[in-house]
């Protein structure tokens, strides 16, 4: 009977020791501290420190990110998902250029919406499906640029820090009509396109037209198969002694144009075709 009552003693005596261990308020324990990985303006478009300013500076290395926010950026060991503002994810193509209708500019890099700024300039009336804004047939992006299949492909992002995009013509600019063989030039400095078969090198065009990619009005009608002086919209050759006026191109170009002179059928117009059809 005592061995039982000891045995009971010192289980009281152990539980209260523990009750009072876990019970007593200490003021001298190691607090885990608030770890700001990123700068204040991280999230602030407006910010220097803005996460897409930084990103350019690192050569746009978001990979590095997949660390803390986890392989598909959903949150991962940071808690915070980075798709709460990139919908479509952080390597989506419009994540950086272009907006939820569309994968180019406008928006540039940079963030700029103007077609005066040499990162937007006429992205829109070469690549819309909208006809309304176009002039021609619509123009893929690897016309201008090298093909790009992932965020991390070797032709997609610059490895030299360079903050533009590089420029390298496709088989449209180059398309030879009747022995006039183009030689497409891209200016960074003018930015013009020069000798392109989608600007006037081609028979009877105005070969020596060079249109400024930031400046809309340089491509008007007339500039690329006419008098680029007088906007002249009748290309030269033998045209202007047949047929005077924009109003009668429709005789041999009736699947093209309008007998008003506008346009029937864009995706007819800039293809690599002399379209005589109706």
């Amino acid at each position: 009977m005592k061995k039982i009552f000891l045995i009971y003693s010192l289980v009281l005596v152990s539980f209260g020791v523990f009750l009072y261990g876990c019970s007593e308020v200490k003021d001298n324990l190691t607090v885990v501290p608030d770890v700001q990985t990123h700068a204040a303006g991280w999230g602030d478009p407006s910010s220097p420190d803005f996460h897409g300013k930084s990103m350019a500076a690192l050569n746009f290395n978001i990979r590095s990110c997949k660390s803390c926010h986890g392989g598909d950026y959903s949150g991962g060991t940071s808690g915070v998902s980075c798709l709460n503002c990139h919908t479509n994810g952080p390597e989506a193509c419009n994540t950086c250029h272009g907006d939820d209708n569309h994968i180019y500019p406008p928006k540039s890099l940079n963030g700029n919406m103007l077609n005066t700024e040499q990162g937007v300039g006429a992205h829109v009336k070469h690549l819309i499906t909208d006809s309304t804004q176009r002039n021609s047939a619509v123009v893929e992006c690897i016309e201008c640029h090298k093909p790009v299949t992932s965020f991390d492909d070797p032709n997609h992002i610059s490895k030299d820090n360079q903050a533009f995009a590089t420029i390298v013509f496709g088989d449209l600019a180059k398309t030879v009509t009747d022995g006039v063989t183009p030689n497409p030039v891209w200016s960074r400095e003018t930015q013009t396109c020069s000798s392109v078969y989608c600007h006037g090198m081609f028979k009877n065009g105005n070969q020596s037209a060079s249109p400024v990619f930031n400046n809309p009005s340089s491509g008007a009608c007339g500039t690329c198969h006419g008098n680029a002086t007088t906007g002249n919209p009748l290309p030269g050759g033998t045209h202007p002694t047949f047929y005077p006026n924009l109003n009668q191109c429709y005789l041999c170009h009736g699947g093209v144009i309008n007998q008003n002179g506008t346009f029937k059928n864009k995706s007819r117009h800039i293809n690599g075709i002399v379209d005589f059809s109706k």
